[in-house]
């Protein structure tokens, strides 16, 4: 463990200050995106501030061993059930009544704010604010309500990425000095390689290009399709795996009739949603993974594919280049003649071999951990404590 965080432990002791962390984004059942980085904070503040930290949804704490026993289920079915049952909840959250030496942090949206004293949220993208036609209108009225006004109440504010922050401050005016970069981490399992070197997986030794990722507009599934079906000797040499939970806008990302017969030959696979260890197993046998999203505030699944060597045929917008650094194969998201480029080199060059390549990319992930993450959040929080003393909240703020 890093010995920072015993000085961070040291100076929230003294004063007494204690975390409260919001799990609201770990009742979902399956765990992509938000509820991933949620996950991984909430593991490293058990393992570096276990004396620290408690959680909480809404008015109520949740109990540690319900948030340990869905970390290691790695699923929120059972928290979201024994919560809403009864013995998951730990009570109402003492900060309504104290209103002291209380922090607040929020991994995403804010159910509820202006409870604690000192209140932290984090922000991992503005696409229904910049890119609004890829989202639903009911989606873009509630996310960007909280937008605003999750902004106004923070004491800091951290962006996943620096593409997020600098969005901050161009499009919210986020004050220089109250808004911090905080990227996110990877991390699997230790059992997943055992499980994966025993697990028998048919078909494992085709060559195959990965596409992982919601279907919905802003990923871009459409670039995809249109290569191929361009492009379709591709199909005879590898397959194409795209692999994610249907979202919103699906006829925007309808896959063309004349690639019916490449998925009837299972040369084109759309699997859907897969479990966290099928997508680790996914990722660590894939030529490439193919990321061609329009925007993104972070792009995880660019370094989870990383983190396993693989390499990642990635759009070159927002954030991802932030992420994936000079181990990604970039392309420009609305030329399918530059996906098949990408693409090409790939196949030509055989990176995922190269022990140069490989030991790039582990030395770019390297930097990406949840601790990392959580100290970047921590320093600039402990810094607000110390040249503020504990400001006051006036009232308690409904909930969304």
């Amino acid at each position: 463990m890093n010995p920072r965080f015993r000085e961070i432990a040291g100076a929230l002791s003294a004063p007494g200050w204690q975390l409260y962390f919001d799990v609201s984004p770990l009742f979902e059942e399956h765990w992509t995106g938000i509820p991933v980085v949620a996950a991984g904070l909430a593991r490293a503040l058990l393992d570096t501030l276990p004396a620290h930290v408690h959680f909480f949804y809404e008015h109520h704490l949740v109990a540690r061993a319900a948030i340990e026993d869905a970390l290691a289920r790695r699923s929120g079915l059972y928290l979201l059930r024994d919560f809403f049952d009864g013995p998951a909840q730990a009570g109402k959250l003492p900060a309504l009544a104290a209103r002291t030496r209380a922090i607040g942090l929020y991994p995403s949206v804010k159910r509820v704010s202006q409870i604690f004293p000192i209140e932290c949220s984090i922000y991992h993208d503005l696409s229904t604010l910049i890119t609004p036609r890829f989202h639903l209108l009911e989606n873009i009225r509630h996310h960007q309500k909280g937008l605003v006004d999750d902004l106004r109440t923070n004491d800091l504010t951290f962006g996943v990425s620096q593409a997020t922050v600098d969005d901050l401050k161009a499009y919210l005016g986020a004050p220089e000095d109250r808004v911090f970069v905080a990227h996110n981490g990877v991390s699997w399992p230790w059992w997943y390689p055992i499980e994966a070197y025993n697990a028998p997986t048919p078909g494992r030794e085709d060559p195959y290009f990965l596409v992982l990722g919601t279907r919905e507009p802003r990923k871009n599934l459409a670039r995809v399709f249109e290569l191929l079906a361009l492009f379709p000797e591709l199909l005879a040499t590898s397959r194409f795996v795209i692999a994610g939970r249907i979202g919103w806008l699906g006829e925007q990302e309808r896959m063309p009739q004349v690639l019916e017969q490449a998925m009837a030959a299972g040369r084109l696979m759309l699997p859907g949603y897969v479990s966290d260890f099928e997508k680790y197993v996914l990722l660590q046998d894939a030529t490439a993974t193919i990321y061609p999203s329009f925007f993104e505030g972070f792009g995880l699944p660019v370094l989870e594919s990383l983190s396993l060597a693989t390499p990642v045929i990635a759009s070159f917008s927002s954030a991802l280049p932030e992420i994936g650094g000079d181990a990604c194969f970039y392309f420009d998201p609305f030329s399918v003649e530059s996906l098949y480029r990408a693409l090409r080199r790939v196949l030509d060059e055989a990176p995922k071999q190269n022990p140069a390549y490989r030991a790039r990319c582990h030395e770019i992930c390297a930097r990406f951990t949840w601790e990392n993450m959580l100290l970047a959040i921590l320093d600039p929080l402990i810094a607000r404590l110390a040249e503020s003393g504990a400001p006051a909240r006036a009232r308690l703020r409904a909930v969304r």
